[in-house]
């Protein structure tokens, strides 16, 4: 379907599939709200189940699994990222991520010019953590999706952050029942789906 919209997810919990992580929860709020308002097909990527090599090149050796990531974010229209927090800041894996799309900004990526390649992509952000600060967290990764030419819409971002002193193993279940959690997931939802649509039938030129 022409109007359907390809939503890619990059889950950057450090827990291993297929257990159900935090990040992976709320993201699922998300895109059932996206559901809800437009046709998607959408596709996780659990980045701990990932070789992902260090480095800034966009391919660092012939397993490297980056490349074929980077061709998922290409054909998607919107790419939401999505981190649990440790000790105060994003988990390792979204930093690799932000890392390994240097080559878009260095235009070492065959077939695509540079930063031009994730112009008219929509992003979104899913945070998740334990009396840790989900705005510094969100304020950090906006900064470098801004300057790699992605559009950020208004309320992008759903997140759920632990009340102090309370067991990390009941948040679940506190998540869901959280209404402000749920508000943003719609909230975020229809920020989304109306950026992209707004960019499909109006894109920015390079």
């Amino acid at each position: 379907m022409a109007d359907t919209l390809n939503v890619l997810v990059l889950n950057a919990s450090l827990k291993h599939g297929p257990e159900l992580s935090a990040t992976e929860e709320v993201v699922n709020m998300v895109l059932e709200n996206m559901g809800a308002h437009v046709a998607i097909e959408s596709s996780i990527v659990r980045l701990s189940d990932k070789n992902i090599p260090v480095g800034l090149s966009y391919k660092m050796s012939e397993d490297d699994e980056w490349p074929g990531i980077v061709d998922q974010i290409i054909k998607a229209d919107v790419i939401i990222f999505a981190t649990p927090i440790w000790w105060g800041g994003r988990s390792s894996l979204m930093q690799r991520v932000i890392e390994r799309m240097d080559a878009f900004d260095e235009g070492t990526i065959p077939g695509v010019n540079g930063r031009e390649g994730l112009l008219n992509k929509v992003a979104g952000i899913v945070i998740t953590g334990s009396e840790d600060g989900a705005q510094a967290v969100m304020a950090g990764i906006m900064e470098v999706l801004s300057f790699m030419n992605f559009t950020l819409p208004p309320q992008c971002c759903t997140y759920w952050v632990g009340e102090v002193g309370m067991d990390p193993k009941t948040d679940s279940e506190r998540r869901r029942k959280n209404p402000a959690v749920a508000h943003m997931a719609e909230a975020t939802a229809k920020s989304l789906v109306h950026c992209a649509q707004a960019l499909k039938a109006n894109p920015f030129t390079a």
